[in-house]
């Protein structure tokens, strides 16, 4: 799907688009159905991944753009499952192998939380094997203290992700942390940058 500035015309469309209109929204996913031309714009579907590395470190990756420490994640592919997702991903940016079942850690859907589009992302932790290296898309791949982890500067809001976590370790609890449900703030700001086509 194009993109276009707010001072841009749209291109005509044969489709009529359905659930999240394409006017003055934040970008998303937006798709076709092939058989029922059925159009529809969504949030963009993540994971993203707790590392455990031991007891006493969790594995971060510093992102190419900005340098700053994430936590490991990528975008759900079509036709691809969260399990899959996370699988894929963590090999692309880690080279590591998931051991065992990811746990859910919660589900973050501030629609603000990525400044490039409206994300939710579902967060798990999990257990690897295998010697981390850095893919293509990440600059380097860290073992990072966690009494380091509030002293530095994370991307997006994986400060509220680093803190669930943290907070559901120290309690012993191993279920999922109650999701953080953000209410819409009536700010308009991503709409600003760029909207999605109608086509």
């Amino acid at each position: 799907v194009l993109l276009y500035r707010r001072t841009t015309s749209p291109p005509p469309c044969p489709y009529v688009w359905n659930g999240g209109a394409p006017d003055d929204m934040p970008a998303g996913s937006c798709w076709v159905g092939a058989r029922d031309k059925y159009a529809l714009c969504t949030p963009s579907l993540a994971v993203d991944l707790i590392i455990e590395n031991g007891a006493s470190g969790i594995i971060l990756v510093r992102r190419r753009d900005s340098s700053l420490y994430a936590v490991m994640g990528g975008f759900v592919d079509i036709g691809e499952s969260l399990r899959d997702t996370v699988r894929r991903e963590l090999f692309e940016e880690t080279g590591l192998e998931l051991v065992g079942e990811p746990t859910l850690l919660g589900v973050y859907n501030d629609p603000h939380r990525d400044h490039r589009r409206h994300t939710v992302s579902v967060a798990f932790v999990a257990h690897t094997q295998g010697h981390p290296k850095a893919g293509s898309d990440v600059k380097a791949v860290e073992v990072v203290p966690l009494e380091r982890l509030s002293s530095i500067e994370l991307a997006f809001d994986h400060r509220a992700i680093l803190d669930d976590y943290l907070a559901r370790r120290a309690s012993g609890h191993r279920g999922p942390v109650v999701s953080r449900l953000a209410a819409s703030s009536g700010d308009d700001s991503l709409a600003e940058v760029v909207q999605r086509d109608t086509c």
